[in-house]
């Protein structure tokens, strides 16, 4: 049980790919159902495409984590941790937790507003 906590967490492609992909369908019908076809200048339909823009971008992600597991599986091991003897071992974890709160904070905040800047061009490209 432990291991496929594990390998949830690790391939997190496996279920959120496919939960957003049925959020998206979901709200497009939940919106049409409420509110039915856009009227003046408020429309809701603006939303729909923000779920498969997360989609994409979590999509696209598991792929370069799957790209770098193939080409560079030293760096994905360093990253992303291996088993050995039953014991996971994750060597950037421990790394992270040796750095300063200022270093942890800036690190955070810049992967943070990548996913995000991502997230808009791919939702300004959709609309």
């Amino acid at each position: 049980m432990k291991r496929i906590k594990f390998l949830l967490q690790l391939i997190d492609g496996l279920w959120s790919v496919p939960l957003g992909f049925f959020i998206f369908l979901g709200s497009g019908l939940f919106l049409s159902s409420v509110f039915g076809m856009a009227v003046g200048q408020y429309d809701m339909a603006f939303i729909q495409p923000l779920f498969l823009a997360g989609t994409i971008v979590v999509g696209a992600t598991n792929v370069a984590v799957l790209g770098l597991y193939f080409t560079f599986r030293t760096i994905f091991y360093y990253l992303y941790g291996r088993v050995e003897n039953k014991v996971i071992i994750n060597i950037s974890k421990s790394d992270f937790e040796t750095l300063k709160p200022i270093q942890k904070i800036c690190i955070s905040l810049f992967l943070f507003l990548l996913f995000v800047v991502s997230v808009i061009v791919v939702y300004l490209n959709l609309v």
